[in-house]
């Protein structure tokens, strides 16, 4: 069993490209049959601290404990 059923990337010239970039590839991408974690990419694509960069090792572990359960 492979957990990864695929893998996207983008690249561009800058930062804001390359985001730009990913968010259609995200919003493009149809899997259908089993459950992915493309919602949680997106959610990152449009965060404030993660467009800006400079995010450390953590910033996920720490994004999704924030969340409400």
């Amino acid at each position: 069993y492979d957990s990864m059923v695929g893998k996207i990337i983008v690249h561009g010239d800058t930062r804001d490209q390359a985001l730009a970039r990913m968010r259609t590839a995200l919003a493009e991408t149809v899997v259908e049959g089993i459950s992915t974690n493309i919602p949680l990419h997106r959610e990152l694509m449009v965060d404030a601290k993660f467009a800006a960069g400079g995010t450390s090792i953590h910033y996920l572990e720490h994004k999704l404990a924030a969340r409400p359960t």
